[in-house]
């Protein structure tokens, strides 16, 4: 009976959703039953269910956490309400925004997967090639349209290659995953330079019309080995730039190594053949393949419009007019604190005048059920019902009229989704680490909680560290791209007093830029529980020790060099006696002793 309402479930779902993916997800549904029936292996239907989005999680058996492909981070409304139905129904009432722009929702039964992906296919969105070693989420900047500094908006040619890679043959079954992201202003916020892809506007005058194109990265690139992408080529017309993409993927298809993973990415084809070489390579492919045809890749003219505001949904008026100011104003105190100090860090003016963009930050990425249909009919107000999940792993709210700033802030805040310090130091990036991910070692989102509570119960803040950027994965994989940050940690465990004890090993100095990747050095290893007064010791030093306040963090760190930052730490390396303190050995969050167990085989690169 339960697997007749199953079906049912799935097949109200699926009529809405495209031809392609019925027919996928029909089959995946096959494959639940034969895996369940003993027809398929658990390594068969992993293989099949990864290409899915459909991951293990550490401890559990026929558990799932599933990927949603969020292309360029943009989301509509009704598809933030779907999201928010299926995490409701399926995942704890709690969906999870990645750094790939991506959300995860935890928890899913295998059997439920089916539902999960019919419901979002029947609102545009798909797990397909969310995972497994194929053309992952294309991002782009967040800022794309609407950054007064960008060369022109990628949006358009974004969303072409995000279609163009989706199903296609040459993607499907690559030695290892592959990630694109888009950048049109100076600043990449995309950080293109870390990834097997990274594409940034450029202009040519070609006699006397504008060409729009891109300045072409490939082979960059994270992990335990991490990489800068090289410049493939300085000018790909935007009409050159698919095939091109698409002879970069095939060349990592038939070059990269099928034999070992930890060196399969396209990075270890670019560093094997070297630059040259590689650059031969895929210009020789390329003029194998055809001009597609995409009519994105012609445009001249690309800045968003503003959206039109629909007059049935909660009253909303029209572009024009913008929305009704709500009843709610924040009160004099809020304006004179909270609403200022949001307002200084959460809001920019956009190159539209009279508009704004604001970001909502969220800890660790995550959003309740609630807020997430609250947030629907908010964007339908005041945003033309559309928000984009950037890859700091918050939101952002485009084209508010600026008048309407403070009543959005208003409603924003009971959600509690009117936090200050957006994308500043007190906004921790971390991957899941060792909460669900199997080859997470320790509690990297505890490790970020507790960084972020012992900053605010310090009062640490101002304009001189504000801009430091910390960032934390669970394992040496960075999935929390601590490679490129100020600050950067990665889980591990040492043994202290003859304990086990989780420890992170401190990474210094890490960045991007358009074209650049400097990567974090190592300093040393430091308790999982000393760590939070470890940073603000050194926020402290920086601030008593640098030639100035424009000297950065990063500069500093490189200055004052590792032996100094190893004599300074010393003292953090150290915990109490186990049976005074049992709690100094454990991870954060954690109630019993810390241990490995529950580690095993990661599935990225199964």
């Amino acid at each position: 009976m339960a697997d007749t309402l199953l079906n049912k479930r799935v097949e109200e779902f699926l009529r809405a959703a495209p031809q392609a993916s019925r027919e996928e997800i029909a089959e995946f549904r096959q494959l639940v039953e034969r895996y369940f029936t003993g027809e398929l292996t658990p390594d068969e239907f992993k293989a099949r269910r990864l290409h899915m989005g459909t991951y293990g999680i550490r401890n559990t058996k026929d558990i799932h956490m599933m990927r949603i492909k969020i292309p360029q981070g943009r989301l509509t409304a009704e598809q933030l309400e779907c999201l928010a139905g299926v995490a409701e129904d399926y995942s704890r009432g709690i969906g999870h925004l990645t750094t790939r722009q991506d959300m995860q929702l935890y928890w899913i039964p295998t059997r439920e997967a089916p539902v999960v992906m019919a419901r979002t296919a029947a609102v545009g969105l798909t797990t397909r090639e969310a995972c497994g070693n194929s053309v992952r989420n294309v991002t782009a900047c967040p800022y794309a349209g609407i950054s007064p500094t960008e060369v022109f908006d990628v949006t358009k040619h974004a969303f072409a290659v995000t279609r163009h890679f989706l199903r296609n043959p040459a993607s499907q079954k690559l030695p290892r995953k592959f990630k694109i992201a888009f950048e049109g202003c100076p600043e990449d916020h995309a950080k293109t330079a870390i990834h097997d892809i990274g594409a940034v506007a450029a202009i040519q005058q070609e006699g006397g019309k504008r060409v729009l194109g891109f300045k072409l990265y490939a082979g960059g690139g994270l992990g335990a080995a991490p990489m800068q992408a090289i410049l493939l080529e300085p000018f790909t017309p935007a009409t050159e730039l698919l095939r091109t993409c698409e002879a970069i993927v095939r060349v990592h298809d038939r070059l990269g190594d099928r034999k070992n993973k930890a060196t399969a990415r396209i990075k270890f084809v670019v560093k094997r053949l070297g630059p040259d070489a590689f650059r031969q390579e895929v210009f020789a492919e390329r003029a194998k393949l055809p001009a597609y045809p995409y009519p994105e890749m012609a445009v001249t003219e690309t800045d968003e419009q503003p959206p039109s505001f629909d007059r049935t949904q909660d009253g909303a008026l029209s572009d024009v007019e913008g929305p009704p100011v709500p009843q709610g104003i924040p009160s004099t105190a809020n304006v004179n604190g909270t609403f200022k100090r949001w307002r200084l860090t959460n809001v920019m003016e956009q190159k539209q005048a009279g508009y704004s963009a604001v970001t909502i930050k969220l800890q660790l990425g995550d959003i309740t059920t609630a807020q997430m249909h609250a947030l629907a009919a908010i964007l339908r107000r005041y945003c033309g019902g559309i928000v984009q999940v950037s890859i700091e792993q918050n939101l952002l709210l485009r084209w508010v009229r600026t008048e309407h700033v403070m009543s959005l802030f208003s409603e924003l805040a009971p959600l509690g989704l009117a936090d200050p310090e957006a994308n500043l130091l007190a906004d921790v990036t971390s991957c899941p680490g060792a909460e669900t991910c199997q080859l997470g070692i320790s509690a990297s989102r505890g490790l970020a909680r507790a960084l972020e509570a012992r900053f605010k119960e310090v009062g640490l803040g101002g304009k001189d560290i504000e801009g430091i950027r910390i960032k934390v994965s669970g394992c040496p994989n960075s999935c929390g791209q601590h490679h490129v940050a100020d600050i950067g940690f990665f889980g591990g465990a040492k043994k202290v007093n003859d304990r086990l004890a989780p420890h992170f090993q401190l990474m210094l100095g890490g960045m991007t830029e358009e074209g650049k990747a400097v990567f974090g050095q190592p300093v040393l290893k430091l308790p999982a529980r000393r760590i939070p007064d470890a940073v603000v010791h050194m926020l402290e030093r920086y601030r008593k020790e640098r030639t100035s306040e424009q000297e950065p963090f990063r500069v500093f760190a490189g200055r004052v060099g590792l032996d100094s930052w190893k004599q300074s730490l010393n003292a953090f390396t150290t915990l109490p006696a186990y049976d005074s303190t049992p709690e100094a050995y454990r991870d954060w969050g954690a109630e019993t002793d810390f241990s490995l167990g529950g580690m095993g085989p990661g599935e990225c690169a199964a």
